[in-house]
């Protein structure tokens, strides 16, 4: 048990601390600059394996204890927090010994490339498979500083990741070396970095503006869950929806599936939300569960302001383990079958594509964390994003500022204005450059005039795709140079 008491150990964990007190949970976004400076000191003495996993433990365990939040519906959620945590974290560990393999104290400059590269990496892969999740990257601590992530609409958040690992480096080396040369390569990828805000965000006389009225809720998810709250849930909503009304929007958004039961097939109750478009002349955008031959689709529906349903669009990324259970066929096979559906009897069936409702972009909770959704929703012609949500599964978490500031570089990547309406979250309104213009959470009714576009960034046109193969085939050089410069080193 030596290696506790090693310095490195407690350099790798503090540096994971650090990393995530810079996230939005606690907002200390300037230490995002710094916090890997401690790891890269640990990785010094050649562990790289053991000290990139501590210290993705360290980062992981404190950014997403709000899984904890859900422990209240399933104890079992405790025991899978920790695995969550050490699975996040190995991507960390084969970082940390890619860094440490084959090289010598006087070839670390290649980190200042090397580790922005394998780092933008590992978080996309992390968005990819059944398993993908779009929280905790390092690019969302920056979301309350507009001027530093515009490079979001050219080649995507990710570069805005590899930017504040490079600073890292170069600091890292500045203090390693004691060279001033390194502080100013730090603040010269810093003012880099600054300077794509002076990229437009959308051709002079593009935008044009929408009212929208804003429904944010706080109903407890227990009180959500049981059908027999429906009476009073829909006098309280329907009170929401007049006052929203009353200030003569085009646009009444109210969060996802607000009501306990599915809307579509209870001809009473859409009559009711009917007559409130019709008496406010709004549209409606509301969240709700839709049954359709035999299958259950988390949906948003759009009702124009005569009453009648515009379209649905079906959320193509449910919620692993919330929504759906990954491999339910497998443990089946393996007889795991009971245990699946104690957790999740039923799982969401997906939606077929990316389809705006009207010109409207309507990305579904967990699907709105990830750039693929909302960029694939301006793709296909949404002027405007608008995301429903429910986060009452975290009252009181960090999750509910997390989730809202993805909003911020859903925004930014494809110049959109991004609305989101939330119950038990944060509901609020952020422009096409990142600014946060409203948000709350409180139960309340927020109205403003958002701007619509039909421009395209870079990034909407191309996606991530370009940043990662330039990001791949930097880290497959710098190895193989490495590689070949040890192997000379050997037969000399």
């Amino acid at each position: 048990m030596n290696w506790i008491r090693r310095k490195e150990t407690w350099l790798a964990l503090g540096g994971g601390g650090l990393l995530a007190l810079s996230m939005p949970g606690f907002g200390a976004w300037p230490l995002v600059f710094v916090a890997l400076i401690p790891w890269l000191l640990a990785l010094e003495r050649g562990r790289g394996f053991v000290h990139g996993f501590l210290f993705g433990v360290a980062f992981f365990a404190i950014d997403v204890r709000w899984v904890l939040a859900l422990v209240r519906f399933n104890p079992l959620v405790a025991p899978g927090y920790v695995l969550l945590a050490a699975y996040l974290a190995l991507p960390f560990g084969l970082l940390g010994w890619l860094m440490t393999w084959r090289t010598q104290r006087a070839g670390r400059w290649i980190w200042i490339l090397l580790a922005p590269s394998l780092i933008v990496l590992a978080e996309y892969v992390r968005t990819l498979g059944p398993l993908g999740t779009g929280f905790s990257m390092v690019y969302q601590a920056l979301y309350r500083v507009p001027w530093l992530i515009q490079s979001a609409a050219v080649v995507g958040s990710w570069s805005i990741t590899a930017f504040a690992v490079a600073i890292n480096v170069a600091w890292y080396l500045a203090w390693r070396e004691r060279r001033l040369r390194y502080v100013f390569a730090g603040l010269g990828l810093l003012l880099v970095q600054g300077a794509f805000w002076l990229v437009p965000a959308e051709p002079a006389g593009d935008a044009s503006a929408l009212g929208v009225a804003v429904v944010s809720s706080n109903v407890d998810q227990e009180v959500k869950l049981d059908a027999r709250n429906l009476s009073v849930l829909t006098e309280r909503f329907l009170a929401l929806g007049a006052e929203a009304i009353a200030g003569d929007p085009d646009l009444v958004v109210f969060p996802e599936s607000f009501l306990p039961v599915y809307i579509l097939n209870l001809d009473d109750l859409f009559s009711r939300l009917s007559d409130l478009a019709r008496a406010g002349g709004a549209c409606l955008l509301f969240g709700t569960g839709v049954y359709r031959d035999g299958e259950i689709f988390n949906s948003t529906v759009l009702v124009d302001p005569e009453g009648r349903v515009v379209g649905t669009y079906d959320m193509v990324r449910p919620v692993p383990f919330g929504e759906y259970i990954p491999g339910r066929g497998l443990l089946k096979a393996i007889g795991l079958g009971p245990w699946a559906r104690a957790l999740l009897p039923l799982d969401l069936s997906r939606g077929t594509g990316y389809e705006p409702l009207d010109g409207i972009g309507t990305p579904i909770c967990f699907e709105s964390t990830f750039p693929t959704a909302s960029r694939r929703l301006t793709q296909a012609g949404a002027a405007l994003l608008v995301t429903v949500t429910n986060d009452a599964w975290f009252a009181g978490s960090s999750e509910l500022r997390a989730h809202f500031a993805t909003a911020v570089f859903r925004a930014v990547e494809n110049r959109r204005s991004i609305v989101q309406a939330a119950n038990g979250g944060i509901s609020g309104i952020v422009d096409p450059r990142g600014r946060i213009l409203s948000e709350t959470s409180e139960e309340t009714v927020t109205r403003r005039d958002v701007r619509l576009s039909t421009a395209r960034s870079a990034y909407t046109r191309w996606g991530d795709a370009p940043f990662v193969v330039v990001m791949g085939c930097m880290a497959a050089g710098l190895l193989a140079l490495r590689a070949s410069r040890r192997g000379k080193g050997n037969g000399e």
